[in-house]
């Protein structure tokens, strides 16, 4: 199977700052998580690190979560698990929290709704470091971080390793 649409390399774009980084993934196709085929997340096995970002129907980026100890198709999915109390719920319970969501099921089905980009990384010292830097540059409502520290001229390749 080919790589789905929303799908990038870290090597394609590591040239580019961290502005211009944003806006291909602000412009890149993105397909709501509840629709996506494991088949899809298997077809990225080439990229055994990754970044995973979550973007809201309005197109606000929600989310950025990295894959380095799990592959993509294991990871994702993880975040939406139909228990309330099962292990690794935690974006469902972020969702309930920032969006004053009351019922589970309901904050369940929107993070379903958001739109998937995925970014394949050959290292895992380097999808850690991106990680970082693209929640503090990015800034994504369900993630807790560092603000202000990045003013988008760094190069993506200053953060390889």
């Amino acid at each position: 199977m080919p790589q789905p649409n929303y799908f990038v390399t870290f090597d394609e774009h590591k040239d580019k700052s961290l502005a211009q980084f944003a806006e291909v993934l602000r412009r890149l196709p993105k397909k709501a998580v509840g629709k996506v085929r494991l088949a899809e997340l298997c077809s990225m096995a080439d990229y055994p690190n990754g970044l995973y970002l979550f973007f809201a129907e309005d197109g606000e980026l929600r989310y950025v979560g990295k894959s380095t100890s799990r592959s993509f198709v294991e990871r994702v999915p993880s975040h939406f698990d139909q228990r309330h109390d099962a292990w690794f719920n935690t974006l469902p319970k972020r969702i309930m929290a920032i969006y004053k969501i009351g019922e589970y099921a309901d904050a369940h089905a929107l993070g379903l709704s958001f739109g998937l980009v995925l970014i394949g990384i050959k290292s895992k010292a380097t999808a850690l470091k991106l990680e970082s830097v693209l929640r503090s540059f990015l800034q994504p409502t369900l993630n807790a971080g560092k603000k202000g520290q990045f003013v988008g001229t760094e190069v993506l390749s200053a953060y390889e390793t």
